[in-house]
């Protein structure tokens, strides 16, 4: 066995660095809208720009020639004075430059051949016998016997793996001493290697998460090194450093004009704050989501008498259910709530295995072959049109304290800038969710904040705390008097058809329910795209996401009946009634900060679709349960489908950074930013742009403490 002299500077402490710019990947079944620059918050765009030049060998900015389709005669004028940099080289990349090789392919299909067996969630034929070892020692145990890398032009790759270090650590050091790495490029070298296969380093990198350390990305890094170190004989004159030109500074004067057409454009939209102290019929929650926001003002469109709200879609809600967290991954489950279908019922039983059976890669053609009518039955009940606006769901059941539960109410109320004592006769909370077929990325459009679940139980849970007449009393006891004629009823979005779906209508007088019911169909006729049934054959996932550019805490006043386009996310804000500011905090801290995620996830999807998306959902085959190649093989894909940003001619999505407008004076917002380093790192390093709105001044924020009109 091969021993390593540990050196800090160039094998442990690179790789640790290196792994921390690598985003997480979480797995199909509760995908999240991730921002992949996560890593890369504390370095300024440009810096970032450049490291990507580095170490993908592609910046994230559009191509000029996107720039001067967009913005015509308005242009910079010279795209083509590019700058310098270095550009960093694994072995194979450098063997692969001569065009007579493809082993940088080949190396990614092995260490995805094995990824795949490792992380496998029962999904295929053959479970690796290692699995109950970490990444790189399952991986040393499996090359050891392995002769596909010797048939393809390795010699005595076998015997080379076996000889290797034990463990991931020492097998970093031996590679970085014998491939002679400058130690100044040893974190960027390292990046580079993770950068070629970022689809794995990213799922590595979720389970690093989940487990709160840089295991999984170290043993992947060590096993990607183990290839190079196997390639360095045929690699005779090999340099980790290559010189070439990157993006020309006309790119990056190209982006800033497109987000400062929006700029303006946003800005000349909105309207002053005034106040409505007229007591609405109804008050209608929704989501933040980008695509509450037609669907809200056409409800508004309906009558004087209704107020839309825009908050966070868990309803300050965090809550366990069958399992599963129902809240933003940023957050942690309080209480479990649950029903009695929810978890261990024979029922749920029989559909899960029956969907193992049916996804799973023995069983899933001959189940077919099986049950061939029955699937013909569930193919025609596809094309059928979606049916009631109203279902009775599993009552929903939880033990929480009265204090608690009441704590929860009078935060969410608070939070919402809702006035208790001011609140309609009718209260809709309504969560979101879609409705996609045949995508596995399906959860993705439900909320990418929360794990990829959708609003309905977190609607159903508080509307049914605020009905509760224990935490009505206890909130009276506090000074929070919410009406005797308040009734609180919840529903869910369904974002591809721009339906409401109410769940416990039946809390309301049957005038009541008519009158919501109709006011919610006038409302989904309006804002329903002609001929966009769900279509269970349909290659284009919704679009309701794509064109995202902005988010807004204000009050309701500032945007009603403004037509935003559906790309504003829309967070009701009363400056007036958080003197603290404390409101302000949790908005900039937590759905600004989701609002940046989703918003990069699309951006990066478009400018580098080929690293940051996943290519064409045509092509897609689900690995392991858990991710999707394109094709039979290649890197786990990351990010979003062509079919989600791109309509064959055009892209739907117009890749510009997220915009944040803010009802607060500038020194409030910088109190903040000061105290919190995760949204100043964000605004400071250009990655989203930050306005404070006053009555007749918008302010962009340059720096913390440097403001300038606009």
């Amino acid at each position: 066995m091969i021993t390593a002299t540990l050196n800090p500077l160039t094998g442990t402490a690179a790789a640790s660095l290196a792994c921390e710019r690598i985003a997480p990947l979480w797995p199909l079944r509760n995908f999240v809208a991730v921002n992949p620059f996560v890593g890369l918050s504390r370095m300024p765009f440009e810096d970032a720009n450049r490291l990507m030049e580095q170490g993908t060998h592609r910046g994230i900015l559009m191509d000029a020639d996107y720039y001067q389709e967009q913005l015509g005669a308005n242009a910079p004028a010279d795209f083509s004075r590019r700058e310098e940099f270095t550009r960093i080289l694994t072995v194979a990349d450098w063997l692969d430059r001569a065009g007579t090789s493809n082993w940088a392919s080949f190396i990614t299909d092995e260490i995805s051949k094995w990824c795949s067996s490792y992380y496998d969630e029962a999904e295929g034929l053959w479970r690796m016998p290692w699995r109950g070892l970490p990444l790189y020692e399952a991986w040393k145990s499996a090359a050891a016997k392995d002769a596909n890398p010797e048939v393809y032009g390795l010699a005595g790759f076998r015997h080379f793996a076996t000889a290797l270090p034990d463990s991931a650590e020492a097998m970093i050091e031996y590679a970085m001493e014998q491939l002679e790495v400058e130690e100044h490029l040893a974190t960027d070298f390292l990046h580079r290697q993770l950068m070629s296969i970022f689809g794995w380093s990213a799922y590595a990198a979720y389970h690093d998460r989940q487990s709160g350390t840089t295991r999984d990305r170290q043993d992947l890094l060590a096993i990607r090194l183990a290839y190079d170190l196997a390639l360095r004989p045929l690699a005779s004159g090999w340099s980790a450093r290559c010189p070439t030109r990157g993006t020309s500074e006309a790119q990056y004067l190209a982006q800033s004009a497109l987000e400062d057409n929006y700029q303006t454009t946003l800005i000349n939209a909105l309207r002053p704050a005034v106040s409505t102290p007229a007591r609405k019929e109804l008050q209608a929650v929704f989501c933040i989501d980008v695509r509450s926001e037609p669907y809200r003002r056409a409800l508004e469109a309906q009558s004087t008498a209704i107020q839309t709200i825009g908050f966070a879609g868990f309803f300050g809600m965090a809550v366990e259910f069958a399992g599963s967290p129902r809240c933003p991954v940023l957050l942690k489950p309080r209480h479990r709530v649950q029903t009695a279908t929810a978890a261990g019922s024979l029922s749920v039983e029989i559909r899960k295995r029956w969907k193992s059976l049916t996804h799973s890669a023995a069983a899933c053609f001959s189940s077919v072959e099986a049950g061939g009518l029955w699937f013909l039955f569930e193919l025609l009940w596809q094309m059928l049109p979606s049916g009631s606006a109203q279902e009775t769901p599993a009552p929903l059941h939880w033990e929480i304290p009265l204090a608690q539960r009441a704590d929860m109410v009078q935060d969410a109320l608070r939070n919402m800038s809702l006035d208790a004592s001011g609140l309609a006769p009718v209260v809709l909370l309504c969560g979101h969710g879609s409705r996609s077929l045949n995508n596995p990325y399906s959860s993705s459009l439900d909320c990418g904040a929360c794990g990829g679940n959708r609003g309905d139980i977190n609607a159903r849970f508080a509307a049914a705390l605020m009905n509760d007449r224990e935490v009505r009393a206890e909130l009276q006891k506090r000074g929070i008097s919410i009406p005797e004629d308040t009734v609180f009823v919840s529903g869910m979005h369904i974002t591809t058809t721009n339906e409401v779906v109410l769940y416990d209508a039946e809390r309301l007088t049957e005038a009541q329910q008519r009158q919501l019911k109709a006011w919610l169909k006038a409302a989904s006729e309006q804002c329903r795209l002609p001929g966009n049934p769900v279509d269970w054959s349909e290659v284009r996932p919704e679009w309701g996401l794509a064109g995202n550019a902005a988010f807004i805490a204000a009050p309701r006043s500032m945007t009603r009946g403004v037509n935003l386009g559906g790309r504003v996310f829309l967070h009701d804000y009363d400056p007036a009634a958080d003197l603290d500011g404390s409101v302000l905090k949790l908005i900039l801290n937590a759905p600004a900060i989701v609002a940046s995620w989703i918003n990069l996830q699309y951006y990066a999807s478009t400018v580098n679709n080929q690293l940051f998306g996943s290519g064409n959902k045509v092509l897609h085959n689900v690995v392991g349960g858990f991710g999707v190649w394109e094709g039979n093989a290649g890197d786990l894909r990351t990010g979003l489908p062509l079919q989600s940003l791109h309509d064959g001619t055009r892209w739907v999505h117009e890749p510009i950074r997220l915009q944040i407008y803010v009802a607060a004076n500038p020194g409030q917002i910088d109190t903040i930013l000061l105290e919190s380093e995760d949204i100043r790192n964000l605004v400071e390093n250009q990655w989203v742009r930050l306005y404070a709105i006053g009555d007749e001044t918008t302010w962009k924020c340059r720096k913390t403490g440097n403001w300038t009109p606009v």
